[in-house]
């Protein structure tokens, strides 16, 4: 029961949706995701942008081991730990490690590891690892659960889900180059995405709480739509 200037759980979530939905901070709606669904970005944007998600991914993925250990619930630990199976070795989807599939991907785009080895992290990628590792590292664990699943993983589907549809219309990959985004927009994110929700029924009931995960969630998908900017620079 809502207590102390609090809202119930319904509330904040429909509150938190609408701060998502909002364009500025809509990756659904950012444009190099429509770029690619009209097929208007290039390739070395695709995958440019698509090196990018890795060279901050990667590091982030490996801090779900720090949300495992600081997790009070069984329940919530063990579903961190099947989203950590499924980053490291694709066992919920069935296919392999998503830094494996980003790789054929990559190869397909025309990016060899030498053209891998050139291309720098930029600002824009650094302030997203970097802000992932604070949440996870330094805030409650409500609020880094919120940051990582609600505000990322859940709404992944919602995007990569656009992005599959561009790249399978207009960039002539194969279904074995298109998998480190299929992955992303399957059911199997999905369910990555409902732990944030059932954190905050638990851990976000107070007022003081809620405004924790309010920051989170928003700070998240703003640094989170910025990192698509790196397209500009390919």
């Amino acid at each position: 029961m809502p207590q102390n200037g609090s809202v119930s759980n319904k509330q904040l979530i429909t509150e938190l949706n609408g701060v998502l939905d909002d364009p500025v901070r809509n990756r659904t709606m950012h444009p190099f995701v429509l770029a690619v669904r009209k097929g208007e970005a290039t390739k070395d944007q695709i995958a440019g942008w698509l090196h990018q998600f890795s060279l901050w991914a990667n590091p982030s993925n490996k801090l779900f081991g720090v949300l495992w250990a600081n997790c009070p619930d069984e329940d919530i630990r063990q579903g961190i730990l099947e989203n950590m199976l499924e980053e490291e070795y694709g066992e919920s989807s069935k296919t392999a490690g998503h830094m494996k599939l980003i790789d054929a991907t990559l190869n397909e785009l025309g990016w060899d590891q030498a053209r891998r080895d050139e291309d720098p992290l930029q600002p824009e990628s650094w302030l997203q690892k970097h802000w992932l590792e604070v949440v996870i590292r330094n805030r409650p664990f409500v609020d880094a659960l919120a940051a990582v699943s609600f505000a990322a993983e859940r709404i992944n589907p919602l995007v990569f889900g656009i992005l599959e549809e561009g790249m399978r219309e207009h960039y002539d990959l194969t279904d074995e180059g298109l998998m480190s985004i299929s992955v992303h927009a399957s059911d199997v994110e999905e369910e990555h995405g409902t732990l944030g929700p059932m954190a905050m029924s638990r851990w976000a009931t107070t007022e003081p709480e809620q405004d924790g995960v309010r920051f989170a969630v928003q700070h998240t998908a703003d640094i989170y739509y910025n990192q698509y900017n790196v397209w500009r620079y390919y």
